[in-house]
């Protein structure tokens, strides 16, 4: 994946968990910054919330998508920005 390549908007969950995948990947390989992950993957769930989250949670096909080193990653970045209240309720433990 290439550091720009993320869409905005996703038709679906599985689009959806496999894009935040592939960008968190391309993170672990240094082609993406800090500022630029958290930026974009912030943006991303906020035009997808509806896809992203079931309730107060992430919904189970992305987080099975993600598994638990990038949900972990990615809770740290909405812990950050406010947007979640503890790693504990994100339910990483399956």
């Amino acid at each position: 994946m290439v550091n720009n390549d993320l869409r905005l908007y996703y038709k679906n969950q599985y689009e959806l968990g496999c894009a935040i995948r592939d960008y968190i990947d391309a993170y672990f390989e240094d082609q993406v910054e800090d500022e630029e992950l958290e930026r974009n993957i912030a943006s991303v769930i906020d035009a997808n919330r509806d896809k992203f989250f079931k309730g107060n949670d992430i919904a189970q096909k992305p987080k099975q998508i993600l598994g638990k080193t990038r949900l972990k990653v990615l809770t740290q970045i909405l812990i950050k920005r406010g947007e979640w209240e503890s790693e504990e309720d994100s339910s990483i433990k399956q």
